[in-house]
């Protein structure tokens, strides 16, 4: 009986080892590994917000590395750190455990939920992503040619400051200086595109009141589709996100004769159903549980998709959003930041013309329709 105690107490011991062990590890030590690792893999070390958020997430390295899916170079940068998984099974297991419960304690978990939590943040998410994949060398550094022993020419060219240590964007590799080919902020600017067009689709970049048929966000009394106070519109649509909603019937007719009544009182219920529909072949709508994200064949702005309660039509929204992202990412790869910025305006003003296009001639039709409806 006194040998099986002992054989129970050493296993929970070497469990609760592996459980201490990770437990109490943070996103900085993972951050830090990463770091590591990029530079073991001759990268930049500033990788997308994607990759650095699942690069330096615990749980998602430990399940990667446990079901064989890990990169190398990550994983000996992080057993180097004492972040690897132990080769004793009973410890491992430990580990497991102990990095569940610091997700939860330390709530990592919803660290994607934050990351894409608005259309905003996922067009930004899409466009850094493909930027990362396709034009890379906006990311990279760019070897100097002045070796890390060369310290008077090194401090000459601002590679390192009066400590010896390297400046903002320089980095030590195989013996010599390296210095990022463009700043980080103007690497930023490359998103303002896809912002941009997702930011007008959703009714967020008139500071004068809602879009047509919308009210205002702070409305005013004579007219709830023009704002009452144009600073407190701007600081509500910026910084908050928030849009008016839907003007009355006998307002919004007056601007949208395009759609009937009954279209109107249809879109309102799909607007507020949170009820989870994962069948659109029955009534062309499809709405995840909760509400989170919906779609629609034939709302009042035609086909949409709706995230979080904003509103993404397919012709005005999506199509100029999948301009811009793909005229800025054509853009850098082949022109740096300058070209991708300029691919990006061009790209993003000619999705939004088409789109217009679509949606006047859906709306013209659409129209003559209710004309003729209402005549008979």
């Amino acid at each position: 009986m006194v040998p099986r105690q002992n054989r129970i107490n050493e296993i929970l011991g070497r469990l609760n080892k592996g459980f201490q062990r990770n437990v109490g590890y943070g996103r900085e030590d993972y951050r830090a590994a990463l770091k590591r690792a990029y530079e073991a893999e001759g990268k930049e070390t500033d990788g997308s917000r994607w990759n650095q958020m699942m690069g330096s997430n615990p749980t998602v390295s430990v399940a990667r590395e446990l079901m064989g899916k890990a990169n190398p170079e990550h994983m000996q940068a992080r057993q180097e750190m004492g972040l690897g998984l132990s080769n004793d099974r009973v410890e491992r297991g430990g580990q497991v455990l102990g990095t569940l419960a610091g997700d939860l304690v330390q709530d990592r978990g919803r660290s994607v939920w934050w990351l894409l939590n608005a259309p905003q943040a996922v067009g930004s998410t899409a466009q850094e992503a493909l930027l990362h994949k396709f034009a890379p060398d906006i990311y990279q550094a760019a070897p100097t040619g002045i070796g890390i022993r060369n310290t008077r020419d090194a401090k000459a060219a601002g590679l390192i400051g009066e400590s010896g240590l390297p400046t903002a964007g320089v980095s030590r590799k195989s013996g010599e200086y390296y210095k990022r080919k463009y700043e980080p902020g103007l690497a930023e600017a490359l998103l303002i595109p896809s912002g941009f067009a997702i930011n007008q689709s959703i009714g967020l970049m008139n500071p004068l009141g809602g879009q047509e048929g919308y009210k205002a966000v702070l409305e005013s009394e004579e007219d709830p589709s023009k704002t009452s106070n144009v600073l407190g519109e701007i600081a509500a649509k910026y910084i908050l996100g928030k849009t008016g909603n839907l003007l009355p019937w006998d307002e919004f007719k007056q601007v949208r004769p395009d759609v009937s009544k009954d279209e109107y009182m249809r879109y309102k219920a799909f607007k507020f159903d949170n009820e989870g529909d994962l069948n659109p072949t029955d009534d062309g709508q499809m709405i995840l549980p909760t509400g989170v994200a919906k779609y629609t064949n034939d709302g009042i702005h035609g086909a949409e998709v709706q995230f979080l309660g904003r509103s993404l039509p397919v012709n005005t929204g999506l199509l100029p959003t999948a301009a811009a992202l793909a005229g800025t990412t054509i853009g850098a790869r082949r022109g740096g930041i300058k070209g991708g910025l300029l691919g990006g305006i061009a790209s993003t003003a000619g999705g939004m013309l088409a789109g217009n296009l679509f949606e006047d001639e859906r709306r013209r039709r659409n129209a003559q329709e209710n004309q003729i409806d209402t005549i008979n």
